[in-house]
């Protein structure tokens, strides 16, 4: 999953289904959240864009401005990129982007597959928002729009605004349109509705408790910001199968498990875990089919999941240690001493 940070907005892009979790670790997890009052709205904006005629566009334009307000901005601007509505350009820019897609049945698939969105997607997201709101009460659940990105972004976050690119989210029926998108196939097994409250979480966590490259920037900070983001989603979404949440087939998942040692030891007799060199940095926590310095059965991202069990043993050995202290605590090396990390 790769974030972009783009002024105050965070993506996520190219954003497995084997549900593979541990009920133990659910417990874990496991918090009441039924006594919190939340109920989110859905705007399908999607449906709103393709009806755009552009020999009505002053309408249309008029109407998404006063409906869509910010959101409309983040779309045009930062999404589909074709600039601000009151340019002069932009009715005939909207009008051509459109128009390539309507012809291949795009309007017509998103339909198919997310006419029941609100009774299939919807509960989901709102548990991981009630989870959010239970460890974070003063912060915002953002609004929620559905949009269709151009097989771009997944997810986007701005302030109280989160967007789902629900042409990212079209399932194994519809490879086939990925393959000419050119996604691969580990890009392409992630492109399921299951990830949608995965991606929304991670970016709104991204978003509120960014990572901080200007404080420090080593391999060991990179393994230990992506514990902490996997560390929230298991708290928002204790359910979820790890799978989803790791991005990780059963298989990869099995394979990182069983190899913890070997990775560990690996990153410490490499003198690796201060490197700051960002090509070794990108091996360990970048996005890939697998870890590359390791076999190619190998799950990728191997030292964020380290990351992560170092993160694991922290919150254990420190009972005094709540979530919102993990995620502030921006010493790296403190939070390494004190997990007391033996696999």
């Amino acid at each position: 999953m790769y974030i972009k940070k783009l002024s105050s907005v965070f993506f996520i892009s190219g954003l497995f289904v084997l549900f593979n979790f541990s009920c133990k670790e659910a417990d874990t997890f496991s918090v009441d959240v039924s006594d919190i009052d939340l109920k989110i709205k859905v705007t399908r904006f999607e449906k709103e864009i393709f009806k755009y005629k552009i020999d009505s566009s002053e309408f249309y334009i008029t109407n998404y401005k006063n409906k869509f307000g910010e959101f409309f901005k983040l779309y045009n601007n930062q999404i589909i990129e074709i600039g601000d509505a009151d340019e002069t350009y932009y009715p005939s820019a909207l009008n051509e982007f459109l128009n390539y897609w309507v012809p291949k049945e795009i309007p017509q698939i998103l339909e198919a597959e997310f006419k029941s969105f609100d009774f299939e997607q919807i509960p989901a997201i709102e548990s991981a928002y009630k989870h959010y709101k239970y460890y974070f009460p003063e912060k915002i659940i953002p609004e929620i729009y559905t949009y269709f990105s151009s097989f771009g972004y997944s997810v986007v976050t701005l302030d109280s605004i989160q967007g789902i690119g629900l042409d990212k989210y079209l399932g194994v029926q519809n490879f086939d349109i990925y393959d000419k998108v050119g996604y691969s196939q580990y890009q392409k097994s992630r492109m399921t509705k299951e990830m949608i409250p995965v991606d929304l979480i991670r970016s709104l966590a991204e978003s509120d408790f960014p990572y901080e490259p200007e404080l420090s920037d080593n391999l060991l900070d990179n393994m230990i910001y992506e514990g902490k983001m996997q560390y929230v989603l298991n708290c928002m979404l204790p359910k979820t199968a790890d799978t989803l949440k790791w991005r990780y087939t059963g298989s990869q998942l099995n394979w990182a498990n069983k190899h913890e040692k070997k990775i560990w030891n690996y990153l410490v007799e490499q003198k690796l875990l201060y490197s700051t060199d960002k090509t070794e940095i990108r091996k360990f926590v970048g996005d890939g089919p697998f870890t590359t310095v390791f076999t190619d059965v190998s799950a990728p991202r191997a030292g964020a999941f380290i990351g992560y069990k170092i993160v694991e043993s922290y919150m254990k050995n420190n009972s005094d240690i709540n979530l919102k202290t993990l995620l502030d605590e921006k010493n790296s090396g403190n939070i390494l001493s004190k997990a007391k990390y033996n696999p």
